[in-house]
């Protein structure tokens, strides 16, 4: 299960709107057939195995990372070929997550006398898919928030004592590799104009080892600028979010002969509102957003309740002064409405994941939706035979 999951996130691109599947065909403790899905139209991992094995299927187990579909989508279901293909097991990491059709394809494979196991390593399997779970198939889109603090809560100091344009960091190596590793599972990052001016960041995935578990393709870069006063050549090409009021004809046509894109937003107090960038994100066939940058913009996206998980890195050290949490944060009177669960803004709430540590650093994941209740509802061994 290990290595299909492998398999799954060693991919050319993201999948998006599909879930990433990776499947092993096992005979006789010899691997006879791989396969991983790689996006929507193209044929499932269980059928890329299955088609690699042929005869040597036959007696064999197949493990897949997620439950074989039953049901028709762009390609026809898996399960059918499964049960026919003359395995004698199936051990899956999670069943399907849309509750009309959990459990279906295990049924299937056991009414043909299939052995099957489910839950195997489902904790890793879950965090494969968590995007496309939580967001119902993507039906909106997902929202990670990025943020890295020193341990009394600062960003980073007042004099970074370094030019603009060059980043200094709080965290070390090996939890900015792990930054990275999180773009390249998402389709844009974007920043405040503030952390644009100060560090001029590349937002890419360059620290990410050849052959990482996360698909090579880089995500697109982005950052706010409500009234486009941040004239200036950047990465091509480039997303720019303004403010549909503030933004000028002129200002536009500067960022365009730069390579850049504009996307006009609604404005909520002057300042492009969350919820209108994420939604002109999706209606541009965006499906996974990161936002990074410092606490001004994390702190709107809190306020907005449009961030599904929140990804804080702690660094070892105390500051005592500098960038930190505007003052509004913990004061919000306003009852702002976010798509990601219609509750207002003030009473966000999140889970706590998990938390390790990374490096020198603290890791800590939250999110909106309970991880391990969901775990345990698609762990079920016995989904689909009641």
């Amino acid at each position: 299960m290990a290595e299909a999951l492998r398999l799954a996130a060693r991919i050319p691109r993201r999948p998006w709107p599909n879930p990433p599947v990776g499947a092993l065909v096992v005979r006789d403790h010899q691997v006879v057939g791989r396969g991983a899905h790689h996006g929507a139209g193209a044929d499932h991992a269980e059928v890329i195995a299955l088609r690699e094995a042929g005869p040597r299927a036959l007696g064999a187990t197949l493990y897949c990372t997620l439950e074989p579909c039953n049901h028709h989508g762009r390609t026809p279901p898996c399960a059918p070929l499964v049960a026919s293909s003359g395995i004698t097991r199936l051990v899956v990491g999670v069943a399907d997550p849309n509750p009309a059709v959990c459990g279906g394809g295990l049924a299937r494979v056991r009414e043909a006398g299939v052995e099957v196991h489910s839950g195997v390593m489902g904790e890793d399997a879950l965090e494969l898919i968590w995007p496309f779970v939580v967001t119902r198939a993507f039906e909106r889109p997902f929202v990670l928030l990025k943020t890295a603090t020193s341990l009394d809560g600062f960003f980073a100091p007042h004099h970074q004592g370094a030019p603009p344009g060059e980043p200094t960091f709080l965290t070390g190596p090996a939890a900015r590799q792990d930054v990275h590793r999180l773009r390249r599972w998402c389709d844009m990052v974007v920043v405040g104009e503030r952390t644009m001016q100060a560090d001029h960041p590349r937002l890419d995935g360059r620290m990410v080892p050849e052959g990482d578990s996360c698909p090579g393709a880089e995500p697109l870069p982005a950052y706010v600028d409500t009234d486009l006063s941040l004239q200036q050549a950047w990465a091509k090409p480039h997303w720019i979010f303004a403010g549909a009021r503030c933004a000028s004809a002129t200002q536009q046509h500067g960022i365009e002969r730069l390579e850049g894109t504009v996307v006009l937003c609604q404005e909520l107090d002057g300042h492009v509102a969350p919820a209108s960038l994420v939604a002109e994100f999706q209606r541009r066939g965006g499906h996974c957003l990161m936002v990074e940058g410092g606490p001004t913009l994390a702190a709107a996206f809190l306020r907005a309740n449009v961030v599904d998980r929140w990804v804080s890195y702690v660094a070892p050290i105390v500051l005592g002064a500098g960038v930190t949490w505007p003052g509004c944060l913990a004061a919000v009177d306003r009852a702002d409405v976010g798509p990601t669960t219609g509750e207002p803004a003030s009473r966000s709430s999140y889970h706590l994941t998990r938390s390790h540590a990374v490096g020198p650093d603290l890791k800590s994941v939250f999110d909106r939706q309970s991880f391990p209740e969901t775990v345990a509802r698609l762990s079920d061994t016995h989904a689909g035979s009641r």
